[in-house]
């Protein structure tokens, strides 16, 4: 009985001799390590986010707590874990150092986050960003930007380290970004003072008293989303299992077509039908005339003559004026 296809370490060794399957098998395992290796930067980059969206999870929905317990008063920047804990402060609001935020935009619609000082009780400034306006109708700033209450206040805020800085210039009392030198900067031209400002800023949730009129349209919450960096993980990891198994599976193929299409061991050639005949017939075979069997009868039947065409064609037809014409013009 005929064996199956060898497809065990001997065959894969015997690929492996063959200069295109070694380069076939080289080319899979860089395509995988490729693979792993994006599959690897997307996974870091969902750490990362992750790492980011921590401190909101955990500090967003926590009571409110002292500042004092979260930040100093010396200027000390925000630990990054201690971002969006909600602290409670009373102080006073200098209207006069009111800040705008520009290119902050809201539902498809541009505006601008208002960025007031809420000086405490101990003397040092908290910016406080006590929500969003829409832009007016001129590009420089909006038409009117709400005032804030009057007198001493109770606020609760969720504290903010720093932006980043962002290049371009603004005019005089808006700043690209909440970021520590622009407030700065802008603040002495504003309302210049000696109080110092804190190492980071708060984003309003509550204040008591309220306005008098008009307000700042609150933050929202923002959006606890990891991206898509975990199915883009699970991809490329994919791809890379995939780039190894098309080789394997290659493989395979290729062993089954070599096994069906060679010659068992211990089988030899088919001798045909010569090896059928006894001595008598092979005796006789070599009295016969040429060309015949030992019966008398030749081995191949004569072919018949192929008929001419002038013997197929009919007399007086077409065709054989034709004929006549081209052996005419064959002959002159």
């Amino acid at each position: 009985m005929r064996a199956g296809p060898d497809r065990g370490p001997r065959a894969v060794l015997a690929l492996l001799r063959e200069d295109r399957w070694r380069k076939g098998l080289a080319l899979a395992v860089l395509v995988a390590v490729v693979c792993v290796l994006l599959g690897q930067w997307q996974w870091h980059r969902r750490a990362e986010r992750l790492a980011r969206n921590a401190p909101l999870v955990q500090n967003y929905d926590r009571s409110p707590t002292d500042l004092a317990a979260v930040l100093d008063e010396d200027g000390s920047p925000l630990a990054p874990g201690e971002a969006w804990t909600p602290v409670r402060v009373r102080g006073t609001y200098d209207q006069a150092g009111t800040l705008l935020v520009r290119n902050r935009p809201r539902d498809d619609t541009a505006g601008y986050d208002v960025l007031v000082p809420l000086v405490l009780d101990g003397g040092a400034r908290l910016m406080v960003d006590r929500g969003w306006i829409p832009a007016g109708s001129g590009s420089e700033r909006p038409d009117s930007v709400p005032a804030p209450p009057g007198g001493a206040v109770e606020v609760v805020a969720r504290l903010r380290p720093w932006e980043e800085p962002r290049r371009g210039a603004a005019p005089t009392g808006q700043v690209p970004a909440v970021a520590e030198q622009a407030v700065r900067s802008a603040l002495q031209t504003v309302s210049p003072g000696p109080a110092p400002l804190l190492g980071g800023y708060a984003v309003l949730a509550a204040e008591s008293p309220g306005p008098a009129g008009d307000a700042p349209r609150p933050e929202v919450r923002p959006d606890v989303d990891e991206g898509p960096h975990l199915a883009y993980t699970v991809q490329w990891y994919g791809f890379a299992l995939t780039a190894l198994v098309v080789w394997v599976v290659a493989g395979r193929r290729e062993l089954e077509q070599r096994a069906l299409g060679a010659v068992p061991a211990g089988d030899g050639p088919d001798p045909g039908p010569a090896a059928d005949l006894t001595d008598d017939d092979a005796a006789a075979d070599r009295t016969a005339p040429d060309g015949a069997g030992p019966d008398g009868r030749r081995r191949r039947e004569a072919r018949a003559p192929r008929p001419r065409r002038r013997d197929l064609v009919r007399p007086g037809s077409d065709e054989e004026a034709e004929d006549a014409e081209a052996e005419a013009a064959r002959r002159s």
